[in-house]
């Protein structure tokens, strides 16, 4: 609850110093949560919504792989992983009431990959996810959201590689919304590229 209240009043600080913030933040996590073996790779995103809003998004995350994997007889095998995320969004809307919030996520992600293995170390996939979203603020720019909590639906693909397929390079497209639990309910579609790096 105390870091929801200072994430929320946070809106005094320049965008730069938001990303920095999440940026240390994350990194800290991430450094301590690799030494006790809880988290398995980190993320950086960034995005920006289909359309005529002009809404960018900058967003971190932490990853948790599931040790369970499904169809494991060929080449491809289904397996999965919990995304736990922060944006930052800003809208280039000097006239609103808000041109900026915070999103906080957590998403199962469902992943089709290839073995890396049988491929010199290249992997590519494709994934799907959908899970609950928290927004600091219900107005950006000149979208109405109407209540802070939201679902965000994912899909994309992508291609992991390096000497262990550490790296990966993705395109994720998400559609977030409160589901018609309240109107107006303007939502926002987003298109993003990721860079992840995994500490297996």
């Amino acid at each position: 609850m105390i870091i929801w209240q200072f994430v929320s009043n946070v809106h005094i600080m320049k965008p730069s110093r938001h990303l920095l913030l999440m940026l240390a933040v994350i990194c800290n996590s991430a450094a301590t949560a690799a030494g006790n073996n809880w988290i398995d790779a980190i993320s950086l995103s960034y995005g920006k919504e289909s359309g005529d809003n002009d809404i960018k998004m900058y967003r971190v995350g932490l990853q948790n792989k599931w040790e369970r994997t499904w169809m494991n007889d060929g080449a491809w095998y289904v397996g999965g992983y919990w995304d736990a995320e922060l944006a930052y969004m800003e809208a280039d809307h000097h006239n609103s009431e808000n041109d900026e919030l915070f999103d906080l996520g957590l998403t199962p992600v469902f992943r089709m990959q290839r073995d890396a293995s049988l491929s010199s170390g290249v992997s590519p996939y494709a994934e799907v996810g959908i899970g609950p979203h928290l927004l600091s603020e219900t107005r950006l720019g000149n979208k109405q959201y109407s209540t802070a909590f939201q679902l965000g639906s994912l899909v994309g693909f992508g291609l992991g590689f390096g000497d262990k397929g550490q790296y990966e390079l993705s395109y994720r497209y998400q559609h977030i919304s409160n589901g018609d639990i309240k109107t107006p309910n303007n939502g926002m579609n987003l298109h993003m590229l990721r860079l992840g790096y995994s500490f297996d």
